[in-house]
């Protein structure tokens, strides 16, 4: 009954300040009748409703901070990668997947990149704070292990070293993991929710587009994926539950740093192909026996307009 009592007055409030506003700034919501007082226009009580609604609404919900970073991850999408949720518009090729084009030993590199990776959260995980995140059921590196060797035997491709920005973000995460928990945590549920989403949308078209249909088990996880997510989810709420608002803001502050760290992987995926196919048709013009032109593929040309 105390509640109900404080919300009734909390409601009077609201109404009663909404209306002051509305009287002292916005007189020409009101219409007036020869010696009859002022009454609401129609237009503005549906506009007062709403944000009385609004208002009760924002105070009754408390987003859990798994809802706080899928909010902002979602600010930063574009709209082919989110038709529905997306906010930014695609400024080149690197967003577009449908675009993309790749090898296997593009995808050979993505692959020994991503499990560079991988192996460095699962390192991460085991210090002391972090143990929440141990045995989650997300966990990649043994899946990985066994699709690098697949495409060893099965294509004679050649294991290529770990990438620089792969080497570099592994360094970055297990670092982080020591020095900002709640940052790292923010870099740990971008790179794994994302791989279950977006992430399996690029593989789908790679592993259509180059490899025939084989599904590979980077994309593979046992029982129910989603069931794992929720768990994962409530596993991060709870932990950040003993956080300050402050640390929960600054973990989220690091959410443009976890795409700009992990889509510098997925460049190799992009385009190499293109100039690849456009160096075996343009030749270099020779007169003399000398070297007078050499043709600039179309990729290059536009290469500077698609790089992040």
């Amino acid at each position: 009954v105390g509640r109900k009592g404080e919300r009734a007055k909390m409601f009077s409030k609201l109404l009663l300040l909404t209306i002051s506003l509305l009287i002292l700034g916005h007189s020409d919501a009101f219409t007036t009748g020869l010696g009859a007082l002022p009454t609401l226009k129609a237009s503005t009580t549906n506009r007062c409703s709403s944000m009385l609604r609004m208002t009760a609404s924002a105070e009754g919900t408390k987003l859990s901070f798994t809802q706080e970073m899928r909010n902002k991850a979602m600010s930063l999408h574009t709209f082919s990668q989110a038709p529905k949720e997306g906010k930014l518009k695609d400024q080149n090729v690197n967003t577009v997947v449908d675009q993309w084009q790749t090898t296997k030993e593009d995808y050979m590199q993505f692959l020994v990149d991503s499990r560079t990776v991988y192996e460095a959260l699962e390192a991460a995980v085991q210090k002391p704070t972090l143990t929440t995140f141990v045995d989650t059921g997300l966990e990649r590196v043994e899946p990985l292990n066994r699709d690098i060797k697949y495409l060893e035997d099965k294509y004679g491709l050649s294991v290529p070293a770990t990438s620089k920005e792969a080497t570099e973000y592994a360094s970055f995460l297990l670092n982080l993991a020591e020095t900002n928990p709640p940052a790292f945590v923010c870099h740990f549920y971008n790179y794994y929710f994302a791989h279950t989403a977006g992430g399996r949308m690029i593989g789908k078209k790679v592993m259509d587009e180059t490899f025939g249909g084989y599904l590979f088990e980077f994309y593979q996880w046992e029982g129910d994926v989603k069931e794992t997510l929720t768990e994962v989810k409530a596993r991060i709420d709870a932990l950040a539950q003993t956080w300050t608002r402050e640390q929960k803001d600054s973990a989220l502050a690091v959410t443009p740093d976890t795409f700009t760290k992990s889509g510098a992987l997925l460049r190799v995926l992009v385009g190499k192909a293109r100039e690849r196919a456009v160096a075996l048709v343009n030749k270099v013009q020779t007169k003399g026996g000398k070297i007078v032109k050499v043709p600039t593929a179309p990729y290059s040309l536009r290469k500077a307009a698609w790089d992040l």
